[in-house]
């Protein structure tokens, strides 16, 4: 095995130190590629949830733009 490409939950952490353990030519975390649009997924979310206008607050501005 070259290389494993997973997310980054901790259960494939475990999975590549199982691994490291079953086979001997597999050196572990250091082959171990974590998946770039994954993370570019996680960033984007975070950039995106700074805009979020909480549900109250959002009922109550529909609530003064339908008086409008």
């Amino acid at each position: 095995i070259l290389s494993v490409i997973c997310d980054n939950a901790s259960n494939n952490d475990t999975m590549v130190n199982e691994l490291s353990d079953l086979l001997e030519d597999f050196p572990g975390e250091t082959n171990r590629t974590r998946c770039f649009l994954h993370i570019i997924n996680l960033v984007a979310k975070t950039l995106i949830r700074q805009f979020d206008v909480p549900k109250a607050k959002a009922d109550t501005i529909m609530d003064e733009a339908e008086k409008q």
